[in-house]
This record gives C-alpha cells, structure tokens and sequence, in this order.
C-alpha cells in the first residue's frame, strides 16, 4: 500500500528565529494541530507495521542535512497522530529517505511526503 500526502510551504528547520530549537512551545502545538489536520484530511490509509517514507521538499534553497532531517518532526508527529503509521521510529520507518529537490520560486515550494509498506 503506498500513501501520498502533499502540503503547500516548507517546514521550519532547527535553526533561525522560527527553528524548532528556539519556538516556544505554545507556537509549537499551534503548528503540530495545523499539520495533525492537513494530514489527516489527506491521508485515508493505515499502516500497521514497518515502512519506506520519502521526505520530499522542492525548495528555492536547500537544508543542511541535519537540518533537514529534523523538519520532519512534526509531520512524523502528525502521521503517528492520525494513526497512519505506527510509530516514526526507526524500528518502524525502514528506510528514511530525505529528498531535496531545487524550484526557482517560493510559490512552488511544497512539501510531498511517500509512505510505502514493507512486506517480509
């Protein structure tokens, strides 16, 4: 079974005054309540074991990989949230694929996050 969630803007990093190191954590539910919404109005599968998920930004400019990786946690948060996936460790996110991809304007940032089962 595979799960394709698309999300307009990016997602805020560790660093710079809106990183997720520096929120407070008031703002930071706000967001996590955005993103458990968006998420559930788009994704209508659960999956209940281990999974492949391709974390894919298209952005005017790219993330330190650290970074990067870490602007995944509220939507890992999300997806738990909603129950389409079981946990965002890594016993069952088998492989992490982070993806950055370059777009000349910030209207097409956007964010595309692929959920794919792994049959044993």
């Amino acid at each position: 079974m595979k799960t394709i969630i698309k999300l307009e803007g990016l997602m805020d990093g560790l660093n710079g005054n809106e990183g997720l190191i520096r929120q407070h954590w008031t703002k930071r539910k706000k967001k996590q309540a955005k993103y458990n919404l968006l998420i559930k109005a788009q994704a209508k599968n659960k999956h209940l074991g281990r999974v492949s998920v391709t974390y894919k930004t298209y952005t005017t400019r790219f993330k330190d990989w650290d970074n990067y990786g870490a602007s995944f946690k509220l939507l890992g948060d999300a997806l738990v949230h909603n129950k389409i996936i079981v946990d965002d460790s890594p016993k069952y996110i088998v492989p992490f694929i982070p993806i950055q991809e370059k777009v000349k304007t910030k209207k097409e940032q956007r964010i595309e996050l692929i959920i794919e089962d792994i049959l044993n």
